[in-house]
């Protein structure tokens, strides 16, 4: 939020019963995020989704190879061809098609 992220859905502040001194965060969606953003540039181990928009497809690709994490992504597009290239173009270990990454 300080560097002009919204938070859509906030997971801090969660408590767990059974556990009142316990560290968790709860479900937590990210928007309107950018690259130079600390929750972009440092990874967040937790159930939170960090959204980014781009311009374009090439921009997105770039977008995604250039994160040093390359964890995984998604693509929503109306565009058999356009997720055929974000997929064989990218690099990271996760890659969802109009749904989010697939959880093992």
């Amino acid at each position: 939020e300080k560097e002009g992220a919204t938070i859509l859905l906030d997971g801090r502040n969660v408590t767990v019963d059974g556990y009142p001194d316990g560290n968790f965060v709860g479900p937590t969606i990210i928007t309107d995020v950018t690259p130079d953003m600390t929750c972009y540039k440092e990874e967040i181990f937790g159930p939170v989704l960090v959204c980014l928009k781009s311009e374009n497809l090439s921009d997105a690709i770039q977008l995604v190879n250039n994160n040093p994490w390359g964890n995984g992504t998604c693509v929503f597009t109306n565009s058999g061809a356009a997720a055929r290239k974000f997929q064989h173009e990218i690099d990271v270990g996760q890659v969802g098609i109009n749904v989010p990454i697939p959880v093992p």
